[in-house]
């Protein structure tokens, strides 16, 4: 079996994350695709909850990515990160989760290339690197940063996110 581990604040989720995860999954036949919203992500300090401008709850955008990963037979959303008590979502830690989960699958964590020359700082990341393949796609023209910001200014997300996102994000708002 081959997993694909995609984790981020998906803060909210939008048409890029779900281009970059068929992507992956035609590029390296993958089984499966998790996505993986980060509790706390250990570089952005706050930017996986609701305290950014516009910021979604953990709440929300674990029902947005659950949603998402309705879109693919090959996608699915895995709270691992969500469910930790507390501190940052260290990638080892879900990696080590994703082995146990499915004992022998080959395990792929997609990345987007901005973290490449992050790598070396990832907690345990000679070990990490021993457990999984990092696998690198390019930054889409789709942002969070811009989603949030059409959402607190009200204007429309609906060329950014998946048709799915933008109803649930207009019940909310």
């Amino acid at each position: 079996m081959r997993i694909g581990l995609f984790g981020g604040s998906f803060n909210p989720v939008h048409s890029g994350h779900v281009g970059i995860a068929e992507r992956a999954i035609a590029d390296l036949r993958l089984d499966r695709v998790l996505f993986i919203p980060a509790k706390v992500n250990p570089f952005k300090v706050g930017a996986s909850g609701a305290e950014l401008p516009g910021g979604l709850s953990d709440d929300l955008r674990w029902e947005l990515v659950r949603r998402v990963a309705e879109m693919n037979p090959k996608f699915e959303a895995w709270d691992v990160e969500l469910r930790r008590a507390e501190g940052p979502s260290y990638a080892i830690d879900t990696v080590r989760a994703a082995a146990s989960r499915f004992p022998g699958a080959e395990l792929f964590y997609i990345i987007g290339e901005d973290n490449v020359p992050k790598l070396s700082l990832w907690r345990d990341y000679e070990t990490l690197r021993t457990l999984c393949t990092f696998v690198q796609y390019p930054r889409t023209r789709e942002s969070s940063t811009e989603i949030r910001r059409r959402l607190v200014s009200g204007e429309s997300i609906a060329d950014l996110v998946p048709p799915c996102v933008a109803a649930e994000m207009a019940v909310r708002t």
